[in-house]
């Protein structure tokens, strides 16, 4: 086979592709066998019939396109191989000759990466974070697993509210005299304080006594999620039907041995700050790495394609959209609570994603450069983690990878990795791992009590914030937020 490329305008180039007739005679032998055992012809046997009158049953075409489709993409393939272009987009085919005494010739026009000027990246200096953490730190993450474990109790009918408390309420939202929807609720519970209600709300409640009654003016903000109500101001009804006490438990052995089994608050403590202290060494390095990678593209220049870009969206509302499924939603029930087009949420996730590829092609960019590639063990170690996590054998995942093709991904993700590895390692002077032990930090992870407690004891972690969502509640919930979906390859983490 012999292969030529031609650059031509915006990032395309032309392959023009040579095939040989002993390869076509081949194809289309292939094609016969195939052919062959789906067609009955009489007199013969299935899978018997000499291939003169296979074509003559099915037309010549039905041989030739049966061998196109098995030569066409293996020859692409082997000239994307040979002549090194990168294309990012399928191509535009032009058979010019396609017979068994000519063999096969043809051309294919694709769109290709853009060339990067990377800068002098290799002399980049990165000053290495110190993961700290501190008694206060401590003391506060010992305090909200003291809060997740609060009880509540009556106040008394002669309690007045103030922050701290959990008040249960009945709401009755009405605009312009009629009602609200969803502007009613009954034993809506909330802590006072807590900044779970729109502004002004809570500051009208603070200061009442169990049984009374009060109607509150609320302006509702100009980006609330439903649109009717946006800037309006509405009158709530309410009535305060009960207040309750957080009451926490003593910070003792006894709490240590509840939340931990340990002997003593003392071991709890050091178990607790050996905690903080993994999660804030990943973040640290979370933190080095994206700050490496960001500097590294900010010296770079490129062009980024619009297919690319494209592509990113399109794979995050993919990836929104499986995940509702998964939780039993849906995408246009999203669109609708969040009250925005698909093209709308489109154009919201392009900024990211135009910054997601450009770091992809930079990353891919300084691997190039340096020779930086994913080994066969390693993409074996990766699809055998991948099993693992799957609960499905080994040999099964991989062929399935191999399959689909994902195992290029596979193999794409590592060589990034190992791309942001050795940009640590040039721009501090150490090895990746050294500015923080232990393994991947998720990207903005917090140090959440119940994660940590979860870590700390091996147990689920604990319930969230007390309350549930209500007609003056700050903002509505989603099932889940268009930047988590569909994230690039996170090779920053």
């Amino acid at each position: 086979m012999k292969a030529t490329v031609e650059k031509i305008e915006n990032r395309r180039a032309t392959l023009t592709v040579e095939v040989e007739p002993e390869t076509v005679a081949r194809a289309l032998d292939h094609a016969y066998r195939h052919l062959v055992q789906r067609v009955q012809i009489p007199g013969f046997r299935k899978g018997r019939a000499p291939r003169f009158l296979v074509e003559r049953h099915l037309g010549k075409a039905a041989l030739y396109e049966e061998a196109l489709d098995h030569l066409l993409p293996e020859a692409y393939s082997q000239a994307v191989a040979e002549t090194g272009i990168e294309p990012i987009d399928r191509p535009q085919l032009n058979i010019e000759t396609f017979s068994e005494e000519q063999g096969l010739r043809f051309t294919a026009e694709v769109e290709v990466k853009p060339e990067v000027d990377l800068g002098d990246y290799r002399s980049l200096r990165v000053e290495v974070p110190v993961a700290t953490v501190t008694e206060e730190d401590v003391q506060q993450e010992l305090e909200r697993w003291r809060e997740l474990r609060a009880t509540l109790e009556p106040a008394g009918e002669d309690a007045v509210a103030e922050k701290g408390m959990v008040a249960v309420l009945d709401l009755e939202g009405t605009l312009d005299g009629q009602p609200i929807p969803n502007g009613q609720a009954e034993d809506y519970t909330v802590e006072l304080g807590a900044g779970r209600l729109l502004d002004g709300v809570e500051e009208q409640i603070l200061g009442m006594r169990p049984g009374e009654e009060k109607d509150v003016p609320v302006t509702f903000p100009a980006d609330h999620p439903e649109e009717s109500l946006r800037g309006k101001t509405a009158t709530f009804h309410i009535r305060l039907k009960e207040l309750k006490r957080k009451v926490l438990p003593p910070l003792d052995d006894e709490f240590a041995q509840d939340v931990a089994g340990l002997s003593s608050l003392q071991e709890l403590r050091a178990q607790v700050e050996k905690e903080l202290t993994r999660i804030a060494q990943e973040q640290a390095r979370a933190d080095l790495r994206r700050q490496v990678v960001q500097k590294v593209v900010e010296g770079a220049r490129l062009e980024v394609p619009e297919t690319l870009v494209r592509r990113q969206v399109e794979d995050r509302i993919n990836s929104l959209e499986n995940r509702l499924r998964r939780q039993g939603d849906s995408l246009e029930s999203y669109l609708q609570a969040t009250n925005q087009t698909r093209e709308q949420l489109a154009e919201s996730l392009r900024p990211q994603a135009v910054e997601d590829v450009r770091t992809d092609l930079v990353l891919d960019a300084v691997a190039k450069a340096e020779g930086i590639e994913a080994t066969d063990a390693e993409i074996q170690a990766e699809l055998r983690s991948l099993a693992a996590a799957m609960g499905q054998p080994y040999q099964r995942v991989r062929q399935q990878f191999a399959r689909s093709g994902l195992v290029l991904d596979v193999a794409e993700n590592i060589r990034r990795r190992k791309t942001i590895d050795w940009l640590v390692e040039q721009a501090t002077g150490q090895a990746a791992g050294a500015a923080a032990t232990g393994g991947e930090a998720a990207e903005g992870q917090p140090v959440e009590a119940a994660a940590t407690e979860a870590a700390v004891t091996g147990a689920p972690a604990g319930p969230g914030r007390q309350g549930q969502e209500g007609p003056v509640a700050e903002g509505a919930r989603t099932p889940d937020t268009p930047e988590a979906a569909g994230a690039s390859t996170g090779t920053t983490e």
